[in-house]
């Protein structure tokens, strides 16, 4: 994360020369811009003037820099740094000293000037693709901006506020300063928050703002970067639309001159004109966002090379935030804060809503756990244990543990769990989660008592075997995470566990209702409410979580951690996400953090789960932004699913969310991220109770990930809609029994899909989730064009279908056949050969197709050597030849994946076929 840096007045002064005429580089009506050199780098330095600066509340300038240094996007200018003083300044008219307040922000100096004075220049910009990498980099930074949480509206964007690297990259400036003064300072901002010719409608009339400001503001901005900054007044406003078309592409000799895709570049073309034109639309309701704009010209992009720009990504959705404020969604009303999403929430447990189906969750966290890491909670564990020993002439007892969420009730669950005085017991640990399934309980204890994998059916037969299984033995079973309210699906609960005679049961409950708690437990033991933890306690977590002892400035930070802890609200969680979020900060960012105003949702002298959102949210926010994208697309999983940690990170690859870096690779970025989200306890590594070969070998715990139930509740508040396939904003779906749609259906997925616009466009990663066979028709796939990422891996798809050549932004492709489910159902077998339809040699972008466990998979080899993006290929357990004919045609095949420009990462293990490594495999990445 970056941190703000102050830099002193005196040394902008020093570099600046006094801020003289001759470092002026510019003036604006409510600032000069200065050139100056520091640590050796050229910077710009916008010095506000003395009206303006006092026109602004110091806070909100602090804050407002602090946003933007957070900004960060290859096509927004990098803020360095800013100046805040006060400086006594003697005024000879009055014989007087006079406070002068210095206010400015230190970015970066650009070499290429702005565009607006390249746009004058006959000589700029001779060839189209120049032109529409300028577009479309200008589209990714107003787009990231826009998804900044809070959001942030530039309303001044022109040519003059848009800068030219020495390569061309496009760089939007003055970003947030508009907002800034729109909000303190009238009469500075009829100066600054715009240029009239760059104005929408109702903003002249009405001075309404919202993001379609900028939108119109863009619109004009394409028209006069393909054409000339005169041609928007002198076409639109007659409103003379086809005029202005005609005038493009009649003066579009660039493109007949210099491009050999003359017809794809003028369809671009055409569809940019278009696109502009509908942002400066009247009426702005009509006017896109931004983000459909990117969708739209990635569209255009599928037969043309690759531009001088590297592809814009595709999905920016969060930038930085100190207060509570707007969530993702440019479609969502500004003044929605996160804290009603998170009542929105809470409420999910209760809400049996078909828009998100239900999907039987695997997570299991039995003794993945290190009790010297538990602090505060030795006396609560052992009058539980008490309580157990006290109940030991009982053959079964219930102890429910209740509490709210992030108090540690799985944690001391996992204490007892794994405590000597259980030492003799054969002991089971079931996740149970808000899918209450009594066959899925029944099983997973059978597994775990038998070492036999337990898939029955009937219900019957599972109490069969339980009543085998716990006569006669002593048995601890923890049923972690119960949310089951109905007092009929409770006692049957019990009832199946009290089917053992002659033994000793003991039953750990976890939940977070009292409610629950008192339904389930036994008249003898009272369920237990876990206290929350001592402010005392909080602050040694945050201590260690912070590497507190290591700090120098120890002294000044113990007050203000000290009272962070007692914001914490005696919870686990929220101790441990603040502490590791400290662990980089400064000590002004300590105090920034303590007088945050999101603690002010908290209710004085009460526990309650505010406390923890509260902590989660801080957290969240002082995220850099890509690592939000990464954080919130987790919420397109379900709670408690196994997330595979590689197949994630490409899959955030595919979908633009990693931060390009010249110094590590996109894969090195992405493990970055997961490490930081695994400190600030966001996520954590699933376990097995009791480990079988099956699991083993598919599924080592070590390559997966779950999230925390709070932390994907959050997670869930920033994507809202995103992940909701009744709105026409969905862009992440998970899809679960939908065969006899794709099977039967020209158009599946705009049926599937209920809203009344088309979400086709927008849709960015789609998850198959299946119990059986799914058949897809040949056309099942046409019409997500925007699609990115495609995983049938949790469904058993027999064929591919042709319509898959259609994805051209298709990036990610598991087609593996369904085999790495830990409790998987009576999945069909995969067929003796998977036919590979020739439109798969079409996706020029592809990067990770995994074909595992599909038997001989043909026509593989006509495909492969046209997928020269590819960077993760796995074609393991195929069971045989690639081939047909003959083991040198396979051959044939494996020197192809050689040739391969991009491959980083092959899997071909668990195979029958012997060959040969070519020797251009050894220039494989």
């Amino acid at each position: 994360m970056t941190t703000p840096k102050h830099i002193s007045l005196s040394i902008l002064e020093e570099i600046t020369n006094g801020f003289s005429v001759g470092s002026r580089i510019g003036r604006g009506g409510f600032a000069d811009v200065y050139k100056g050199v520091y640590n050796g780098r050229d910077i710009a330095v916008k010095l506000l003037l003395v009206d303006a600066a006092r026109g602004i509340d110091d806070q909100q300038f602090k804050n407002e820099v602090g946003n933007l240094l957070r900004a960060k996007h290859r096509n927004i200018v990098q803020l360095v740094g800013y100046c805040y003083e006060t400086k006594k300044i003697f005024v000879e008219r009055n014989g007087d000293f006079s406070e002068h307040i210095y206010k400015a922000i230190c970015f970066e100096y650009l070499q290429g000037g702005s565009l607006d004075t390249r746009l004058h220049d006959q000589s700029f910009a001779p060839n189209w693709s120049t032109r529409y990498n300028i577009i479309k980099g200008v589209c990714g930074g107003l787009n990231f901006l826009h998804k900044c949480v809070p959001q942030i509206l530039h309303l001044d964007l022109k040519p003059a506020n848009i800068l030219l690297d020495s390569s061309m990259e496009p760089k939007v400036a003055d970003l947030g300063l508009s907002r800034l003064f729109t909000q303190s300072y009238t009469h500075v901002t009829e100066k600054a928050v715009g240029t009239r010719k760059y104005m929408p409608p109702e903003f002249i009339k009405y001075c309404i703002i919202s993001p379609k400001n900028d939108v119109f503001s863009l619109g004009v901005v394409m028209i006069e970067i393909m054409t000339a900054p005169a041609s928007y007044s002198n076409y639109l406003e007659v409103g003379n639309v086809a005029q202005l078309m005609q005038q493009v592409l009649t003066n579009c000799t660039m493109v007949e001159a210099t491009s050999n895709y003359r017809s794809e570049e003028i369809r671009q073309l055409e569809t940019c004109i278009k696109l502009a034109i509908r942002c400066v639309d009247s009426e702005r309701d009509n006017r896109p966002s931004v983000a459909d704009i990117l969708d739209t010209l990635n569209e255009t992009e599928t037969r043309i090379p690759k531009r001088q720009l590297t592809d814009v990504p595709l999905y920016l959705a969060t930038g930085p935030k100190y207060t509570m404020g707007n969530t993702l969604k440019t479609t969502r009303d500004e003044q929605d804060n996160i804290t009603n999403e998170h009542q929105n929430c809470s409420s999910m447990a209760k809400d049996n809503n078909s828009n998100l189906q239900q999907v039987g969750d695997i997570r299991e966290t039995t003794s993945s756990m290190k009790e010297a890491l538990i602090i505060g909670r030795t006396k609560e564990k052992q009058k539980i244990l008490s309580i157990l020993s006290e109940s030991s002439t009982q053959e079964i007892t219930f102890l429910p543990i209740y509490g709210i969420g992030g108090i540690g009730k799985t944690t001391m669950a996992q204490l007892v769990f794994n405590d000597l005085q259980f030492k003799e017991y054969s002991r089971v640990w079931t996740y149970v989660s808000q899918t209450f399934d009594m066959k899925k309980i029944g099983n997973s204890i059978i597994t775990q008592l038998s070492g036999n994998k337990s898939e029955h059916t009937d219900l019957q037969m599972i109490e069969n075997s339980l009543q085998k299984l716990l006569s006669g033995k002593r048995v601890l079973i923890i049923l972690d995470d119960l949310w089951e309210r109905q007092s009929s699906q409770l006692k049957k609960l019990e009832g199946m566990l009290k089917l053992g005679e002659g033994g000793k049961v003991v039953v750990v409950v976890t939940t977070r209702e009292e409610s629950i708690a008192q339904n389930i437990h036994t008249d003898t033991v009272e369920p237990y409410k876990l206290a929350p933890l001592t402010d005392d306690i909080c602050w040694t977590i945050i201590k260690i979580k912070s590497s507190f002892e290591t700090r120098a400035e120890r002294a000044q930070l113990e007050l203000i951690g000290k009272e962070i802890a007692k914001k914490c609200g005696g919870l686990a969680l929220a101790a441990q996400s603040i502490g590791y979020t400290l662990g980089n900060m400064e000590f002004d960012e300590w105090v920034s953090v303590n007088n945050s105003e999101i603690w002010d949702v908290l209710a004085t002298g009460e526990y309650s789960p505010d406390h923890v959102h509260a902590s989660l949210q801080l957290t969240y926010h002082r995220m850099d932004p890509y690592l939000k994208l990464c954080f919130a697309y987790c919420a397109t999983f379900p709670k408690g699913h196994w997330m595979a940690i590689e197949d994630l990170i490409y899959q955030w690859i595919a979908l633009g969310l990693v931060e390009p870096s010249r110094t590590f690779s996109n894969i090195q970025t992405g493990h970055k991220y997961i490490r930081h989200l695994f400190g600030t306890c966001f996520i954590e590594h699933p376990s097995w109770s009791q480990s079988t070969s099956y699991y083993s070998l598919f599924m080592k715990p070590d390559n997966f990930l779950i999230m925390h139930d709070l932390a994907h509740d959050l997670a869930r508040s920033v994507l809202a809609n995103e992940i909701n396939i009744e709105s026409p904003s969905c862009r992440y779906a998970w899809l679960t029994d939908h065969r006899k749609l794709f099977k039967s259906s020209m158009n599946p997925l705009a049926k599937l899909f209920k809203s009344s616009m088309d979400p086709l466009t927008k849709i960015r990663a789609l998850h198959f989730i299946d119990r059986g066979s799914l058949q897809l028709h040949a056309e099942a796939l046409s019409g997500a064009k925007c699609l990115c990422v495609l995983d049938l891996s949790k469904c058993c798809a027999q064929e591919l279908p042709d319509s898959i050549g259609q994805l051209k932004q298709l990036r990610y492709l598991d087609a593996s056949w369904n085999v790495d489910v830990p409790e998987p159902p009576e999945y069909p077998d995969p067929p003796e050969s998977t036919m590979i339809p020739k439109a798969l040699g079409s996706l020029n972008k592809l990067q990770y197709l995994n074909l595992s466990f599909r038997r001989r998979p043909i026509g593989l080899p006509e495909v492969i050597s046209k997928l020269t993006e590819l960077r993760y290929l796995n074609t393991s357990f195929c069971e045989g030849y690639y081939l047909l004919d003959s083991p040198s045609a396979n051959q044939s095949f494996i020197d192809c994946i050689g040739t391969l420009p991009n491959l980083e990462q092959l899997d071909m293990s668990w195979n029958d076929y012997v060959f040969c490594v070519p020797e251009s495999f050894s220039r494989l990445k």
